[in-house]
């Protein structure tokens, strides 16, 4: 939290220079270089750039990637226009809903590397820990989809993989076993404790909202549907499988 504040606060403190021209290099996707000072248009869309005298009029959609000495203190864009495809995304938040759990909204951190396949698409690799009964570290791939080409874009994403577990289970869980048992003519309540825990699938689809301060730094806001099914084995080959459905809501920090 206290490292969380702090780049909030780097953020506040250099907000008043984004307006300023910055110095640099424009490489355009017809392959041409142009070094000179460069300012972006109120509605982000074009980028100005005045070099030996003369001036251009550049479309966002005609830029391949920007270079400047002080890439921190670059006006707010898209952040397709970073000089990497690769960015990161670290979240946390909370898993809200089963009361089947003895915690009923365990906290979740993730972090990922993505690569942007285009401006609107990209595609990436996570892992991170999750506290329910017993401790599991999702590991998943995921890829998102953002509706606008601009600094600030709704997006959709989808997460699949599967939950490792990190420690053992201590909890005693009850399940019905059938009546057709012999030394029980009717159905009734079976409990273990000390079960081998073995991890399962997870698959987390979901909605949300990005905010790019910098092509190189932004944060993200994401509301989703978790499903995951956690399997455990016990004495005499028995087996138990426990479903959660939660709704996952976190906050995220995006930087390259």
């Amino acid at each position: 939290m206290k490292k969380l504040c702090l780049l909030l606060l780097s953020v506040v403190l250099v907000f008043p220079a984004l307006a300023q021209h910055e110095k640099g290099y424009v490489y355009l996707k017809n392959g041409s270089i142009l070094k000179g000072k460069y300012s972006f248009t109120e509605n982000k869309q074009k980028v100005r750039l005045e070099s030996a005298g003369n001036v251009w009029i550049f479309d966002v959609d005609e830029i391949d990637s920007l270079s400047v000495k002080r890439i921190n203190l670059l006006n707010e864009t898209d952040q397709s226009l970073s000089s990497s495809k690769f960015f990161f995304r670290t979240e946390l938040g909370v898993l809200s809903g089963s009361s089947d759990n003895s915690q009923s909204a365990p906290f979740s951190l993730t972090a990922s590397v993505n690569y942007m396949l285009q401006p609107k698409l990209s595609v990436g690799l996570g892992l991170g820990l999750e506290f329910f009964n017993e401790t599991y570290m999702p590991v998943f791939a995921n890829i998102e989809y953002k509706f606008k080409q601009s600094s600030s874009s709704p997006y959709l994403f989808l997460k699949a993989g599967y939950q490792v577990p990190l420690e053992e289970s201590n909890e005693i869980y009850y399940d019905v076993y059938p009546a057709y048992y012999d030394y029980m003519p009717w159905p009734g309540y079976y409990s273990q404790e000390g079960y081998d825990t073995k991890g399962g699938f997870l698959i987390n689809p979901g909605f949300g909202y990005q905010q790019m301060f910098t092509p190189g730094f932004g944060m993200n806001f994401a509301v989703g549907y978790q499903f995951h099914r956690l399997n455990y084995s016990g004495e005499d080959d028995y087996s138990l499988d426990i479903d959660y459905n939660r709704m996952s809501i976190k906050i995220g920090i995006i930087f390259n």
